[in-house]
Formats: C-alpha cells, structure tokens, sequence
C-alpha cells in the first residue's frame, strides 16, 4: 500500500485523540467490579445543572418508587435522602436485591452517573425496573438534584 505521509497524519492524530478521550462506559462493566473515574466534564455538568429541572425529573420518573425528604421513609425503592457518599444497599431498613446489596459500590456522583446511564448495566440482576436516562443533560440536573438533598450537598 503506498500511503502517503501527509495522509498519515490526519489519521494519527485521530488516533491519539481517541486514546486520550474518557473509556466509553458501554465497555467498563458492573459497578461491583469498576469505579467510575472522576471526570472534569461531568463535574462541569453538574456544576452548570438546573436543579429545579432535575427535581421535576425526579418527581416524574423517580417519585413513584423512591422518597427524598430528610424525614422521607422508603417506598418501593429506599429513602434517597443523603444518597451521595452512601455505600450502596446498605441503608437499614429497606430490603435491597442481592445484586445491589453485593455491588459494594458507594454512590459518588460518577456512579450516580454511570447507574442512571443504564442501571442494567451498572448493577446486573437489580430489582429497580428502570433502564436509564440516555440524555447527558437531564441525567446531570437529576444528579445535581439528588446531590442537594443531603446534609452536605456540596458533596
């Protein structure tokens, strides 16, 4: 193959800039076995997230399963309430799924992330009937939101 030099740098710097941009998360696995790193793009989401946007998803696609009030109880699905620092399935008083309660995972705003992304995904064989939240914005403004409903919500 005759390839001339000019043609070969596009190509190499597409190369590189793949290596250097975040793993994809459709490749890392369950959450039991992966981390999901800090990353600065996701930090700005938040940071820039409309919180009100995220309460009104919440109450549309979480409320029906899950409460987050300070003196909330559980539901359905547990109390969300301090949910950001919290090791998963691990609240008393709520009956999680082996799954859950075996992922060891704690709930950092990347794993919030990762889960909401797509929960089968994220922690296989869960009881939670709800796939994911595909787009990137509102997924932050509900991240954002569960953020503020703590103690510390600067978490």
């Amino acid at each position: 193959m005759n390839v001339s030099r000019t043609a070969l740098i596009p190509l190499a710097a597409l190369t590189l800039l793949a290596s250097l941009a975040p793993a994809a998360y459709a490749d890392t696995g369950p959450l039991s076995n992966y981390t999901p790193p800090s990353d600065p793009a996701l930090a700005a989401r938040i940071a820039a997230a409309d919180v009100a946007a995220g309460e009104r998803t919440f109450d549309r696609r979480c409320a029906t399963c899950h409460d987050v009030a300070k003196d909330g109880k559980h539901s359905k699905g547990p109390l969300l309430w301090n949910l950001v620092g919290r090791t998963a399935g691990a609240l008393p008083g709520f009956a999680y799924s082996d799954a859950m309660r075996r992922s060891g995972h704690v709930w950092t705003l990347e794993a919030l992330d990762y889960y909401l992304a797509d929960t089968g995904r994220a922690v296989p064989g869960r009881s939670m009937d709800f796939n994911g939240i595909a787009d990137v914005k509102v997924r932050s403004d509900l991240v954002a939101y569960l953020r503020s409903m703590s103690e510390a919500p600067g978490k």
